[in-house]
């Protein structure tokens, strides 16, 4: 058969079968591929997996957050997983992300860590990857990227950098800079400030300024703030905040903005209270929270910041004094604009 006939044959079988010939001739349309995750919803994942660190959920449910891949890079040594020991996390923040291969997203993150028990707290930088597979997102790969620490050392506190195989180290401050007396917010009366040591602890996100409470009669509060990456004790300023009569600070945490401070406080009727300071300004809110949970009757401890900083939750126990009402115990979220309260966990 020549080709004429060949082509010829060709023609009328497709004209038969309802083909045209041009388009069999063409090439098929590829189809477009579905994207495979999106940023936004891998940073709900990771917010879920952080709130459930600060909330100091157990390994198990954390490793649910985990590949196997991410779980064997926390099993290494370097990386922190649950806060232990007294130990707290007591904040964190998202300090960069992009997106990175096909289902893919990077994340650096910087947990604040504190402790109950010594004058210590460190901040701990982690990069993380999110990955988006079989249509669920988990966290594929973390690495410690660097840890900054402050601890008190006697009336010394002591700055101390880690990264990578570097380790820097400076001296912060000195209690004995620290007014020895100063007039407690709201009062007209002055203290004698508690110099005898450190208290509580904390860094803020980015590492440029601290809060440290004081051990005493009269536990007081002050915030150091620095500019350059290696704080040295001539560019530290010190802004002393507020001084407690009979008191002292046990939990310091800044808001992820740094804009404001959280202070629990062991009072002297045996129980905690929690204050709420502007940081940059001596100047502490008032949510009227010794009015809606009087000292005694209910013991009021810090729990965590929201990742916005526009709220905190406090956890409200039975305090020394069993006269408390029970639908106060819980869990609250305070609004720092606004003032309003919301029970969010019961009991």
């Amino acid at each position: 058969m020549t080709a004429g006939y060949k082509m010829l044959s060709l023609l009328l079988v497709l004209s038969f079968q309802g083909c045209n010939l041009w388009d069999y001739l063409k090439t098929p349309e590829r189809q477009p591929e579905v994207p495979r995750g999106n940023r936004t919803e891998a940073r709900e994942l990771l917010n879920s997996y952080l709130n459930a660190r600060l909330a100091g959920e157990s390994e198990e449910n954390l490793r649910a957050y985990l590949t196997a891949e991410a779980w064997n890079d926390y099993q290494g040594g370097e990386l922190t997983l649950r806060a232990e020991n007294k130990q707290e996390f007591v904040g964190y923040k998202v300090m960069d992300e992009s997106d990175l291969a096909e289902g893919k997203f990077g994340f650096t993150t910087n947990l604040q860590l504190v402790e109950r028990e010594q004058p210590r707290a460190a901040n701990l930088t982690e990069d993380l990857i999110v990955s988006f597979e079989e249509d669920e997102y988990r966290v594929s790969s973390a690495r410690l990227l660097k840890t900054e620490e402050i601890r008190g050392v006697g009336s010394d506190l002591i700055w101390i950098s880690r990264e990578k195989e570097k380790e820097n180290e400076a001296k912060l401050f000195n209690l004995q800079a620290f007014p020895a007396r100063l007039t407690p917010l709201g009062s007209s009366t002055e203290l004698e400030t508690g110099r005898a040591g450190y208290a509580s602890l904390v860094l803020n996100p980015e590492g440029r300024r601290a809060a440290f409470g004081t051990t005493g009669t009269h536990g007081a509060l002050g915030i150091l703030s620095w500019t350059g990456e290696t704080p040295g004790s001539d560019q530290v300023q010190l802004t002393p905040v507020d001084v407690y009569y009979g008191e002292h600070p046990i939990i310091l945490a800044f808001s992820p903005d740094s804009r404001y401070l959280a202070v629990e406080i062991r009072s002297t009727a045996g129980t905690d209270r929690v204050e709420v300071y502007q940081v940059g300004e001596r100047n502490k809110l008032n949510f009227q929270l010794d009015q809606a949970f009087p000292a005694g009757q209910y013991n009021v401890s810090f729990r965590q910041w929201e990742p916005d900083g526009k709220g905190l939750l406090l956890r409200v126990s039975a305090g020394v004094q069993p006269t408390g009402d029970e639908e106060k115990m819980g869990t609250w979220r305070l609004n720092i604009h606004t003032g309003e309260r919301e029970k969010v966990i019961g009991g």
